[in-house]
C-alpha cells in the first residue's frame, strides 16, 4: 500500500549533526515523501530546506517537531493553521500549551518518537 503522507520535520539548529537532520535523512531514505522546515539553514546536500511551513511546495499533513518546546510551539500553531492531521514530539519537544491548542483543531498528538513507532529506527 502506497504511503500518501507527507512527513515534515521541523527543526531549529544549522547543525546538520543534530537529530533533525538524520531523522530527516532517515524518512527521505525509507522511501518516505519528506520536507525539513528550519529557519537557520536553507540548503543541505540533500536538496532545499524551507524557513516555515507556509513556504513548502506542498502542504504536509503530520508534523515531526524536532526543536525545543518554544520552537516547537510556533510549528504547531502553524500546522494548525494549514490543517495538519498529526504531530509528533520528538522527545525533548513536547509543550502542554501548544499540543492543548493542536488537540483544539484537531489534530492527533503524540509525545513519542516517531522513528521507534514507525519502525524506521
Amino acid at each position: 500500500m502506497e504511503d500518501k503522507n507527507i512527513y515534515v520535520v521541523a527543526g531549529n539548529s544549522a547543525d546538520t549533526d543534530k537529530y533533525w537532520y538524520r531523522i530527516f535523512k532517515d524518512i527521505k531514505n525509507a522511501g518516505m515523501k519528506v520536507y525539513c522546515v528550519n529557519p537557520k539553514i536553507r540548503q543541505t546536500e540533500d536538496g532545499k530546506i524551507y524557513p516555515d511551513l507556509k513556504a513548502l511546495l506542498e502542504r504536509g499533513n503530520i508534523l515531526i517537531a524536532v526543536a525545543r518546546p518554544e520552537v516547537s510551539a510556533k510549528f504547531v500553531d502553524e500546522a494548525a493553521a494549514l490543517g495538519y492531521k498529526e504531530i509528533w514530539y520528538q522527545p525533548g519537544a513536547y509543550e502542554e500549551k501548544s499540543a492543548a491548542r493542536a488537540r483544539q483543531a484537531g489534530i492527533d498528538v503524540h509525545d513519542d518518537c516517531f522513528m521507534l513507532a514507525y519502525g524506521l529506527w
